[in-house]
C-alpha cells in the first residue's frame, strides 16, 4: 500500500506540471505477464502527469486509486457516468487501459479501526466512519465498472488488530475477523457481482487477510474473492517472498512489485523510510533491485505457476525519485519476463 503523498513518509517535490499527449496504442505484447504501475506514488503529478508517466515509462495498464487522499479523480463523483466516462477517454487518449480501480484509504471505513488512527479520512463515530466506508466501496465498485476495469482492488481494515494474539480462556480468534469481513463485504461482493467486476485483496498489516494463513481463510470463506499478492508485504512480516506467490491457482489475480530493506541492529535505523509492520524490526520498501528480495526467483515462481495476470510496479521508495524508481523497477522486470514463447529445455 502506498503511503500517502502528503504525509511525513512519502513526499515528493512538487512536479513540473505535464500534458498526456495522445498516443497510439501499442501493438499487443506476447509476454506471458503484463506490467503496468500503480498510480498512486503518482498523485502528486496529477491526472494528466501520472498517465503521462505510465506512456513515457511504456506500460500500457495502471492500477488507478480513487481514495481521496490521492485526488487522481473526483472521489465525489464516482457514480457519475460522465465523470466515469471522462476519465476512460483520458485513459485510452493517453494508451492506457485501467486493469484495477483500487481503494485503500476510504474503504478502511468499513471495518476500521474506527478511532483516532482513521480520522484523516473522516472524522466522526464509527458508525458514520463505517456508514463513508461503505459508501467508498460500492462507490469504488461501479467506478470500475464505468470505465471498463476488471478489477477492484479493496482494503475493508480490520475490526481487532489484536486477535492474532491468543488469549487464555478466551475462544476469540482470528477468525472472528474473518467473519466480520464476510459480512461486511457482503453488499459489495453482491455488486461487484452484478456488475461483472472481479473483488480482490491485498495482504497487508492493516487488514483481516495480512498472512498467508489469514488469506487462505479469507478467501476460503468467500469464495467470489480473489488476490492480489504483494511479496514485499509478506516478507516484511517474515515469510519467504518466493512461497508466497506459489500455489494460488486462478484466485491470484494480480501482483505487486517493490523490494525491501530489513534492519536488524537493536539501534533505531537512520535514513528515510523506515516504518514497522507490528513487532518486529523496522522495514524500509525499495525499488527492484534495490533491496534483498530475490526478484528473479519470484517472476519465475509465477511463470512456473502458469500466471498470466499484470505485474504492476508500487514505488514507495523514499530514496529514489519517483520516476527513476518506477524506470529502474520496470528494467529489472523486463529481463526477467519472456519477450515471447520460451523455448524450453535446451539440452
Amino acid at each position: 500500500m502506498t503511503r500517502n503523498p502528503t504525509g511525513a513518509e512519502h513526499q515528493n517535490p512538487t512536479p513540473p506540471a505535464r500534458t498526456a499527449a495522445p498516443t497510439a496504442r501499442a501493438a499487443p505484447s506476447t509476454a506471458p505477464i503484463r506490467l503496468g504501475i500503480c498510480l498512486a506514488a503518482l498523485a502528486p503529478f496529477g491526472p494528466a502527469g501520472a498517465l503521462a508517466v505510465a506512456r513515457d515509462v511504456g506500460v500500457d495498464v495502471v492500477d488507478l486509486p480513487v481514495d481521496r487522499a490521492f485526488a487522481l479523480v473526483d472521489a465525489a463523483r464516482l457514480e457519475d457516468p460522465r465523470h466515469q466516462r471522462d476519465v476512460r477517454e483520458r485513459c485510452a487518449a493517453a494508451g492506457v487501459e485501467v486493469g484495477c480501480v483500487s481503494n485503500s484509504r476510504d474503504t478502511q471505513l468499513v471495518l476500521g479501526p474506527h478511532g483516532p488512527h482513521t480520522d484523516a479520512v473522516l472524522v466522526g463515530s464509527a458508525e458514520a466512519k463505517r456508514a463513508f466506508g461503505v459508501r467508498a466501496a460500492l462507490g469504488t465498485v461501479r467506478f470500475a465498472a464505468g470505465v471498463g476495469a476488471p478489477q477492484v482492488r479493496l482494503m475493508l481494515g480490520v475490526p481487532d488488530l489484536a486477535r492474532w494474539l491468543s488469549w487464555s480462556g478466551s475462544e476469540v480468534s482470528w477468525q472472528d475477523n474473518v467473519d466480520a469481513w464476510v459480512h461486511a463485504a457482503r453488499p459489495v461482493l453482491e455488486l461487484a457481482d452484478t456488475l461483472g467486476v472481479r473483488v480482490v485483496i491485498e495482504p497487508h498489516p492493516k487488514q483481516v487477510a495480512y498472512d498467508p494463513a489469514s488469506t487462505r481463510a479469507l478467501l476460503s470463506a468467500a469464495s467470489a474473492v480473489h488476490l492480489c499478492v504483494d511479496p514485499a508485504n509478506l516478507a516484511a512480516v517474515g515469510y519467504d517472498p518466493v512461497a508466497c506467490v506459489r500455489g494460488w491457482g486462478r484466485r491470484l489475480a494480480a501482483v505487486h512489485a517493490k523490494d525491501l530493506q530489513r534492519w536488524a541492529d537493536t539501534e533505531p535505523p537512520r535514513g528515510a523510510g523506515w516504518s514497522r509492520y507490528g513487532p518486529g524490526p523496522a522495514i524500509r520498501f525499495r525499488a527492484l533491485g534495490a533491496g534483498a528480495l530475490p526478484w528473479p526467483a519470484i517472476v519465475a515462481a509465477l511463470l512456473d505457476d502458469d500466471y498470466r495476470g499484470v505485474i504492476y510496479v508500487e514505488h514507495e521508495d523514499a530514496l529514489l525519485p519517483t520516476e527513476q524508481g518506477i524506470a529502474n523497477s520496470l528494467a529489472l522486470l523486463r529481463t526477467l519476463i519472456p519477450a515471447g514463447v520460451a523455448p524450453g529445455r535446451t539440452w
